[in-house]
């Protein structure tokens, strides 16, 4: 098993995005383009060699290995459950790039928050509720409070794990 990367020059990649999001925005306030159907594991599998969900697995989480891990590297939030782990293609779980972590603690060394760079649609393909490929930060929660303020795990940093593929 091996993790999966964007193969080209990932600042240009990300540099074409906001330039596309620019210029949807200047022609009509509610245009978006989107890599494949919008969702968001169709960004990583339409930009790496990734492969079908089906064959997804969790690494390391990102969290703990943000400071070394390189730009561009896939991520996703999995279910674990009874032994068992996978991709969940359901609302709250997420895939992307991973851009950078920011924020490190000094008594930790992890990152209080992961950048990414991703895409989701909402059913109604409107602007409102959905992200044309770009970036995003995503901050670090406890376990605790992740559950009390009813975050999912696609907007926790602590709930992202590099994807590993054979």
């Amino acid at each position: 098993m091996h993790p999966v990367m964007y193969p080209g020059d990932f600042d240009a990649l990300m540099k074409k995005w906001a330039d596309q999001r620019a210029s949807d925005w200047s022609e009509d306030h509610n245009k978006m383009t989107f890599l494949g159907d919008g969702q968001c594991a169709r960004l990583p599998q339409a930009l790496t060699s990734v492969g079908h969900t089906s064959r997804w697995k969790p690494g390391e989480r990102v969290i703990d290995v943000a400071r070394t891990l390189k730009p561009g590297t896939v991520v996703a939030n999995f279910w674990f459950e009874l032994n068992e782990v996978w991709y969940p293609n359901t609302h709250g779980y997420h895939a992307a790039l991973f851009v950078r972590g920011e924020g490190y603690s000094v008594v930790t060394g992890k990152a209080s928050q992961i950048i990414l760079f991703d895409q989701w649609v909402n059913p109604s393909r409107t602007v409102r509720g959905s992200h044309p490929p770009g970036t995003r930060p995503v901050r670090a929660y406890s376990y605790e409070v992740a559950k009390q303020r009813g975050y999912s795990p696609c907007d926790n940093a602590n709930d992202f794990y590099v994807v590993l593929v054979p």
